[in-house]
């Protein structure tokens, strides 16, 4: 996975962004370097999904969901079904 440090990534960025789109690669984005971020390619389609898989209230909302499981404290199938 190539990776760029800040400064050039300033320099560069329409031709970093457009060899993501058009290669499907990621870029790992260097700070003094160490890797501080990242530029992956999306399509239109993909943003709300992205966004929802990793914004910080639903990450919370489905490890929560995925502890309740774990720990046998989810409702079940018939609780959902009886509370429509």
């Amino acid at each position: 996975m190539p990776t760029i440090g800040i400064r050039e990534l300033k320099n560069r960025a329409s031709e970093i962004v457009r060899k993501v789109k058009e290669e499907q690669s990621p870029y790992i984005i260097t700070l003094r370097g160490k890797p501080s971020a990242m530029i992956i390619p999306l399509e239109e389609n993909e943003v709300e999904d992205y966004i929802i898989a990793h914004h910080p209230y639903f990450v919370m909302l489905r490890d929560k969901a995925r502890k309740e499981i774990y720990e046998g404290d989810a409702e079940g199938e018939d609780y959902l079904k009886k509370n429509k």
